[in-house]
């Protein structure tokens, strides 16, 4: 037949080749994330300690359970790469595990919203074996994105062993969630479904690895969650390969589960939520701004969560880390360097922390923004529009959806942080403290908004990935620029370096004046370019 003939395997290389360009660039992207982030760490550690360190000088990290449950149980951190893989290997590997998700959402179901599904399916190739080549070339690039990391810790001077293993674990990460988000895709329809489903799997596993690193005896939990396999793996502690037998065969066996689910479904279609026979829900149908409230809720409490979760957690090891970095005179380097002098008081401590929740926020509204482009291309704003509603009137309400959201994240960042630093018993932290901390990075949550909103009226392709790309540089280039004594104007491309370390520092109301005027300028260009542009045909 067709489909297993010559024909058929053509069809098969020709669709795995399109996805393959589809995907690459943002694969791509996240490597050289992966890449700067373990270079970074690894700079840091031996500029700090030229001549090693004695594991003595971290034991006050081994029974600390907020430590622990972050960063998971310290070991071999008498190296550059067991410092790099236990300080930011969780982080990395969460950043794969986020970018297969929302791929392979958007491929999967991503791609029957919006119809374009049936133009690959008419060419000689079953849909099972899609859903095969989907998953195989997200994987395959997860696994591309370990190995970078591994080549990058490998060619840095750390021991090979422990640089495979950290890579391969991380790309069995990505696999292990590329998988499952593929299984998802076959239960439910809509891809915001799929994607919200796909973070909740992700917040239990990290949840999971939090529990089962949070005492010795409950260490044996890790490997039921992909986000506990690295730890098992030991890298450059005791190298452990068996821990990569999980590594291998969950996402091939969920791999499997996903292709044979696809196989008794039609196309649009979902086995747990079908559209036909669900009971109609008519709240928030009122107008597109209560419609575009009610489809994205779900998602921004999604983040809520996530974020108080993680700000609590880290608000917990304000105390812990502000002792630490007292006594450890490399470190003291490291952020003099940096110019983060600001950074060994509880206030400037709390302040580099709000940084790091700022790139969250920033990624939730531009997807959020993102989500009005989705709209547009699966042509459910053509229904829209159809009726008595402006183009600014929907694309208004999207913004300030994205605005509010935006401000609710920020104050729960604040709230939480506060809260876990109470309750480690951090002295000298104020709710006000890490409120005006949070609240701090608004401005450059609005400029990066702005930049969305504008590329959405004028190039709508580039809504979410180009603002994305932006803010991840310009975090980078605020913290390598003064160490590499880059000129100022270079420095000064970064939104990040006008910021105030607030509340170490005053704060600086012209700065933050300015790049929250330059956003609104940049979304004024897009709602004029949206009024006067093509809608997606779809």
């Amino acid at each position: 037949t067709p489909h297993h003939g010559p024909r058929g395997r053509h069809g098969r290389w020709g669709v795995a080749r399109l996805y393959a360009r589809l995907t690459w660039p943002t694969a791509a992207v996240i490597a050289l994330v992966i890449i700067g982030y373990i270079a970074l760490e690894i700079a840091s550690f031996r500029t700090a300690y030229p001549d090693g360190v004695s594991p003595l000088q971290f034991e006050i990290f081994r029974d600390n359970p907020a430590v622990r449950m972050l960063s998971g149980v310290p070991q071999a951190l008498d190296t550059a790469g067991g410092f790099a893989v236990w300080d930011a290997g969780w982080l990395m590997q969460v950043i794969v595990a986020v970018w297969a998700i929302l791929t392979t959402s958007r491929l999967l179901r991503g791609e029957e919203d919006v119809e374009r599904a049936d133009l690959v399916l008419a060419s000689p190739v079953r849909a099972t074996a899609v859903t095969g080549i989907v998953v195989s070339v997200i994987a395959a690039e997860s696994v591309v994105i370990g190995l970078a990391a591994a080549l990058t810790l490998g060619l840095t001077g750390e021991a090979w062993p422990g640089s495979v293993l950290f890579g391969l674990g991380m790309g069995g990460v990505g696999a292990a969630f590329t998988a499952s988000t593929a299984v998802v895709s076959q239960l439910v329809d809509v891809r915001r479904r799929v994607s919200g489903l796909g973070a909740s799997l992700l917040g239990a596993a990290y949840a999971l690895r939090m529990v089962a690193n949070s005492a010795d005896h409950r260490l044996w939990i890790r490997w039921l969650t992909p986000l506990g396999w690295t730890d098992q793996l030991q890298p450059f502690g005791a190298d452990d390969p068996v821990a990569l037998l999980p590594v291998v065969v969950v996402p091939m066996a969920l791999g499997f589960v996903a292709v044979r689910l696809r196989a008794v479904r039609d196309v649009g279609a979902a086995l747990l939520a079908p559209e036909a026979g669900r009971r109609s829900h008519l709240h928030l149908l009122s107008s597109p701004l209560a419609f575009a409230c009610r489809s994205t809720w779900s998602s921004l409490l999604g983040w809520a969560l996530g974020l108080a979760a993680f700000a609590a957690v880290m608000g917990a090891l304000v105390g812990t880390m502000i002792e630490w970095i007292s006594e450890d005179l490399g470190y003291q380097q490291i952020l003099s360097d940096l110019r983060l002098d600001e950074a060994l008081t509880v206030q400037g401590f709390v302040a580099m922390l709000s940084l790091v929740f700022c790139l969250a926020i920033v990624v939730q509204v531009v997807y959020r923004i993102g989500a009005a482009h989705a709209e547009e291309e699966s042509s459910r704003l053509n229904a829209v529009l159809a009726r008595p509603v402006g183009r600014l009137r929907w694309l208004g309400g999207h913004v300030l959806l994205a605005a509010g959201g935006a401000l609710l994240l920020a104050t729960i960042v604040g709230v939480a942080m506060w809260g876990g630093g109470r309750a480690a018993g951090a002295g000298g932290l104020r709710l006000s403290d890490t409120l005006s901390a949070s609240l701090n990075t608004l401005p450059v949550v609005a400029l990066l908004a702005g930049l969305s909103i504008g590329l959405f009226g004028i190039a709508p392709r580039f809504t979410v990935s180009v603002p994305t790309v932006v803010v991840l540089a310009g975090f980078v280039l605020y913290l390598l620029g003064p160490a590499l004594e880059w000129p100022t104007w270079a420095l000064n491309l970064s939104p990040f370096t006008h910021l105030a370390m607030v509340p170490a520092e005053p704060w600086r109301g012209g700065a933050a004046l300015a790049m929250t005027g330059i956003g609104a300028v940049l979304g004024g260009v897009g709602a004029l370019g949206f009024g006067r542009r093509d809608i997606a045909p779809g």
